[in-house]
């Protein structure tokens, strides 16, 4: 009778249901049930408080753990939070500079010579992401998020920052809208600024992290490249599956569509992703891959090619579950990326190690 009254949306009844079910009985799959009508219900708090009380119990599987703190992550973007992250990071190639030997620049053939300080660097990457209610009923939400990675190098040093605001239809609750703008900079120089804005969608909002799409157009500016600067359009789709076993399964598809003013530099293509959440004792392991491609609209005038990239991938994360500093969660991993390039000099790979406290 409950899941029957979620799935017609009636979540206060859904709600009521639950909530005499679990004077009957203490089993976390009513208390999760019920934590998630009081999230459909938009009384959060309540739902952050048994939400919470399903985390603690015993032989609670790994992926329900997982999913859980999804839903805890939305909660908080609506109540309002600041959280912080400490990661020691590393890269092999900061400069994705490429690894090719020779390239072939107008027709001729020319050696390589790496740039003297595109070596292995070590640095700190300190994390702030907040948000905050902007409407009683938590409707508008406000985010921003900023990240700030201090390098041995100071010209490897890099500012990225994502703010703006998220609006909850009443009237749709499958969709939502975000607009805000991304900014970086490195090495005390501006690389670009993105505003951008975006329709969410959430078919089945029961399921909240089952399935979702999301449309974004922007507007790309590069001051020190205005080349580049380019109409962006992404459409993607991302999704959670848990397992029997315990193995949270997660994934994406998006296809993209860059548009510049000179055809070499306009692109479109796609990347799938696939990742899986296990659990081994009381470590979690978080498995990642994916698979990237972009294909170039011309000529390059200056390789004298058309340019045709594949970009590869993998990472692997570890975590216990049990270990805790205060409030943050240690996280160890390191990850690969490789980039092929039908013009050399765009071909390059990296390796980068993390070790991160998060929130």
């Amino acid at each position: 009778m409950g899941g029957i009254a979620l799935n017609n949306r009636d979540y206060e009844a859904a709600v009521a249901i639950f909530g005499d079910l679990l004077r009957k009985t203490n089993s976390p799959r009513v208390k999760l049930e019920l934590a998630r009508a009081l999230f459909l219900a938009r009384r959060f708090k309540e739902a952050q408080q048994v939400f919470q009380e399903v985390l603690s119990e015993r032989n609670v599987p790994w992926a329900v753990q997982q999913n859980v703190r999804l839903y805890l992550d939305e909660i908080d973007g609506t109540l309002g939070f600041v959280k912080f992250g400490l990661s020691f990071v590393s890269d092999s190639n900061p400069r994705n500079f490429t690894s090719s030997k020779e390239v072939i620049i107008t027709g001729q053939i020319l050696n390589v010579v790496p740039p003297e300080d595109n070596r292995e660097v070590r640095g700190l990457r300190y994390k702030m992401t907040t948000g905050k209610p902007f409407s009683d009923d938590g409707r508008m939400l406000g985010f921003f998020n900023l990240s700030f990675t201090d390098f041995e190098q100071s010209q490897f040093d890099r500012w990225t920052g994502d703010t703006g605001f998220i609006y909850a239809f009443e009237s749709l609750p499958q969709l939502k809208s975000r607009t805000g703008i991304e900014y970086s900079e490195q090495g005390g120089t501006k690389q670009y600024d993105f505003p951008y804005t975006s329709l969410l969608y959430t078919p089945d909002p029961v399921q909240q992290f089952r399935l979702n799409h999301e449309f974004k157009i922007g507007r790309l500016h590069v001051p020190t490249a205005p080349h580049l600067d380019a109409n962006n359009y992404t459409l993607s789709t991302n999704f959670t599956r848990p397992l029997e076993s315990g193995v949270l399964v997660k994934g994406y598809l998006s296809i993209e569509k860059s548009s510049t003013k000179e055809d070499p530099h306009s692109y479109h293509g796609g990347s799938i992703g696939l990742g899986v959440d296990l659990p081994l004792s009381s470590f979690g392991f978080e498995l990642s891959g994916s698979v990237g491609k972009r294909l170039f609209g011309g000529i390059d005038p200056f390789f004298g090619g058309k340019r045709d990239d594949t970009t590869k991938k993998y990472g692997l994360i570890v975590s216990n579950k049990n270990i805790q500093f205060f409030s943050f969660m240690p996280k160890v991993g390191v990850i690969y990326e490789q980039n092929d390039s039908s013009l050399d000099f765009f071909s390059y790979d990296k390796i980068s190690f993390v070790f991160s406290l998060e929130e």
